[in-house]
C-alpha cells in the first residue's frame, strides 16, 4: 500500500518528532520544579523579615503578614494579636514595657 498524499500542501509547517529527556527538562520553564522532584532538593528557609534569622515557627504578623521568628514576635496588649517591629507602636509610659498593633495604637491616641 503506498503512502498518503500530504492533506495540507507545501504550505503546512513541518511536523518533527521532538524527545524531551531529563536535560531537556532541567533546562525549561519548570527546571526548579523539575530538579525538586527528581533531585529533592531542600527548600531554602525562610528568613524573618525583621531580623533576617531563619524562622522558626509559622508565626506572620497579623498586620504586614511577613514572616517573624520567635525572637521577634510582639504581642499586643490591646487584643493579643501578633505583631513584627514595624507593625507594634512601644509604650514606656508605665513601668512594663506595652506593645500595641497599629488598630489598637488608633485607639489609643
Amino acid at each position: 500500500m503506498p503512502k498518503r498524499s500530504c492533506p495540507f500542501g507545501d504550505a503546512a509547517p513541518l511536523q518533527l518528532k521532538v524527545r524531551v529527556g531529563p536535560r531537556e527538562l532541567g533546562r525549561g520553564v519548570f527546571a526548579e520544579h523539575y530538579a525538586r522532584e527528581v533531585f529533592d532538593l531542600p527548600r531554602a528557609p525562610i528568613a524573618c523579615s525583621s531580623c533576617v534569622r531563619s524562622v522558626d515557627g509559622k508565626a506572620v504578623c497579623s498586620q504586614c503578614e511577613r514572616a517573624l521568628c520567635g525572637q521577634c514576635i510582639y504581642t499586643c496588649w490591646g487584643c493579643g494579636a501578633v505583631a513584627c517591629m514595624l507593625c507594634g507602636l512601644a509604650d514606656y509610659t508605665d513601668v512594663c514595657e506595652k506593645t500595641l498593633c497599629n488598630s489598637c495604637a488608633i485607639f489609643e491616641a
